[in-house]
């Protein structure tokens, strides 16, 4: 009996050793801040402090301006096609959100969809803006409506890409019942969600991109890096764990009230926000127009930019 104990003793110390070694080997310290801006701050970039916060924003263009939001783990970085495609005609201002790339976290640790909705009224009062276009993506087109909703005179036109919001569900971010391994399986468990402070496999990032994109093909080496690059700027990954943990009402029911003309762009294959909420989208908007994408997930306006662009470019000019 004491050998099989000795034996049973021996392989739990063996299987503990290669989790510790698995472990450390996915061990990755914060980016700091300076190294990302580096890399990733262009010509077009700049910082603008709004409620103690330094702002990371991209204006492109001329005309009318046109706001552009980012979803969950993502960043101003996917509207890159867009900018390019609609400088002639409009000025876009694309935006880190607090918690999200070179923005990174902010002082107040305040990360819901109300939060950035308010935030974005600053920096538009701050650009002297007053009257402008909303586009958001996911949890950005979340925003998006709100910002719509509460000051309606002030928005011309909307458009709303896979957004949350259509679940009637008390949500900050991207929620839908997954049936597969994702990263808010990790997110929202108890125990890794607190690894994933320090422990961060850059692999989760190819399949997270995995599953919002359509066409696997056009998932790059460089995209996956810029990914795991700016989840990993000093703070981003903390911000994240308590961005989830911070719920707004979705608001919905409130968009049957809004006339603001709007523009719903789904990809059809979104693993993440159903199509169907595509039609909810449709149903409850006084003024809106749907259209489907067959060939793009959850991120169109990144996976099939120009087609999406030229869309969008259409409906902001009537």
């Amino acid at each position: 009996m004491k050998k099989v104990f000795k034996i049973l003793g021996i392989s739990l110390l063996s299987i503990m050793g290669i989790l510790l070694i698995l472990l450390l080997s996915f061990y990755k310290s914060d980016i700091p801040a300076n190294q990302n801006h580096e890399k990733y701050f262009t010509n077009e970039s700049q910082y603008i402090e709004i409620d103690s916060t330094k702002i990371h924003i991209r204006k492109m263009g001329k005309g009318f301006p046109v706001l552009l939001i980012h979803g969950s783990f993502s960043s101003l970085h996917t509207w890159e096609v867009w900018q390019q495609q609609l400088a002639n005609e409009f000025m876009t201002i694309s935006v880190d959100l607090p918690g999200h790339g070179l923005t990174g976290p902010n002082p107040q640790e305040q990360y819901d969809t109300d939060y950035y909705a308010n935030l974005l009224w600053m920096l538009a009062d701050q650009l002297h803006y007053d009257s402008i276009a909303i586009a958001g993506n996911s949890m950005g087109g979340q925003v998006a409506y709100k910002m719509a909703l509460q000051n309606p005179d002030k928005v011309k036109k909307l458009i709303l890409i896979n957004s949350s919001g259509a679940s009637l569900k008390a949500d900050t971010a991207d929620f839908k019942d997954q049936n597969t391994f994702s990263v808010f399986s990790l997110i929202n468990h108890p125990i890794f969600s607190k690894l994933m402070t320090s422990i961060t496999p850059k692999f989760l990032f190819e399949m997270s991109l995995e599953q919002v994109y359509y066409d696997k093909t056009k998932i790059k080496d460089q995209k996956i890096q810029l990914y795991y690059d700016l989840m990993l700027q000093e703070g981003n990954r903390a911000a994240t764990l308590k961005r989830f943990k911070q719920r707004a009402t979705s608001e919905f029911e409130k968009l049957a009230d809004l006339k603001v003309p709007t523009l719903i762009l789904w990809g059809k294959y979104d693993n993440w926000i159903p199509v169907s909420h595509a039609h909810r989208f449709d149903s409850i908007l006084p003024n809106s127009t749907l259209k489907i994408y067959k060939d793009a997930g959850h991120v169109p306006m990144e996976e099939i930019p120009v087609k999406t662009a030229k869309d969008a470019l259409e409906f902001l000019r009537d």
